[in-house]
């Protein structure tokens, strides 16, 4: 008797915890969202980089420093580059070995030096590397697009991620007969992280232009995207 009333005991205890985990008299649809929005980049940024091997380190180093002097001048000058848009990211100084003979043999000093540019300017990337790329020894890389303020289309794409969903969850009820009632839970899916593409042009050992020849340098812009995904659980009858 004693072990029968523990069978009884134990099953209406299991039929309780189902009741409890499926919310009572509710169904639920859990469903995913995403969404993409689309925006105009209004900013830009590059990395401007130049190495030399010399027969001595100051050698090497006066010559970088003079390259991307130049290079400075021009950004400051001629486009108005403020000197807070422009940061030394890097600068080494090292020995320059070859193998002779199966020997290790110091050939000189090498020296690199390179600074970020940001631009809150597009229109004159294409200028700005035309000019730039006159400069003998010089390397313009990593030519990036942006948008300062992305906080609108961020907030777009939730709420696009969200609508998304619910369209699912509506989709689904309808499909048993049914409609949604209410949202239990919302939860991110992901951060809304722009795509950004980067374009990568080395200026460097350019041949020779002739006096009489003349070539325009265009870059041609491209959107950028804000993507974001959202995870909604939702109570149907």
């Amino acid at each position: 008797m004693r072990k029968g009333l523990i069978i009884v005991l134990s099953l209406a205890l299991l039929l309780s915890s189902c009741a409890t985990s499926t919310g009572g008299d509710s169904s639920t649809i859990s469903v995913s969202g995403t969404s993409t929005v689309y925006m105009e980049a209004d900013s830009a940024s590059f990395t401007v980089s130049a190495e030399a091997v010399k027969e001595t380190t100051e050698e090497a180093r006066n010559t970088i420093d003079g390259i991307i002097t130049e290079a400075v001048n021009i950004l400051k000058e001629k486009y108005g580059v403020k000197t807070e848009d422009i940061k030394t990211n890097y600068l080494s100084l090292s020995p320059e070995y070859a193998y002779v003979d199966n020997q290790r043999v110091l050939t000189g000093q090498r020296g690199y030096q390179s600074i970020d540019v940001s631009l809150d300017d597009i229109t004159i990337i294409g200028s700005i590397v035309e000019d730039l790329s006159k400069i003998n020894g010089i390397s313009i890389s990593s030519i990036t697009l942006d948008k300062a303020d992305k906080s609108a289309q961020i907030a777009e794409a939730r709420r696009l991620a969200v609508e998304d969903a619910m369209e699912k969850a509506s989709t689904y009820a309808a499909a048993v007969g049914k409609t949604v009632t209410d949202v239990v839970s919302i939860s991110d899916g992901s951060s809304p992280m722009p795509k950004v593409n980067s374009l990568r042009l080395e200026a460097a050992a350019f041949a020779p232009v002739a006096d009489d020849a003349s070539y325009s340098t265009t870059f041609y812009s491209y959107d950028l995207s804000c993507s974001d995904s959202v995870n909604l659980v939702v109570t149907i009858d």
